[in-house]
């Protein structure tokens, strides 16, 4: 099973502080390139200009550090979609009518390119791509 998941859900299990029931056995974990992007600009930033961000930019600097060395070294276990595989089909849901921003647009693609679930942060819940991906049959969660 294939799970792809945002930056706030990525940062939990960078930082080993995933929810219990968040990834079944043998699940490979992905992340889409542009939720990798926010997350590493949330880290990097201190200014807090997003809901990440200003929870990392209010954090004690030990914790910040180690944010900051999970989000540069990202494990094997965490694979990331590279847009040479989700071009094409985020370009074909754009010509099927799908409107949503180009993050979202990112995150469907891979989750149907890869035929697995797309994983939501319940504080980074995004209607329009929930609802895109329960019209295509895609499974989705939050947690």
């Amino acid at each position: 099973m294939e799970v792809v998941v945002d930056d706030h859900l990525l940062l939990q299990l960078l930082l080993n502080f995933e929810p219990q029931t968040f990834t079944p056995a043998g699940a490979w974990v992905f992340a889409t390139g542009l939720w990798y992007l926010r997350l590493c600009r949330a880290v990097a930033s201190r200014a807090g200009t997003g809901a990440l961000s200003r929870s990392l930019g209010q954090a004690d600097p030990v914790v910040a550090g180690s944010a900051v060395r999970a989000v540069t070294s990202i494990p094997e276990t965490v694979r990331l979609l590279s847009l040479r595989d989700l071009a094409w089909p985020m370009a074909r849901l754009l010509d099927g009518g799908v409107r949503l921003n180009l993050m979202s647009l990112e995150a469907l693609a891979a989750a149907e390119h890869l035929g697995g679930e797309l994983c939501l942060a319940a504080a980074d819940e995004n209607p329009p791509l929930l609802a895109a991906a329960t019209a295509r049959g895609i499974p989705t969660r939050l947690v």
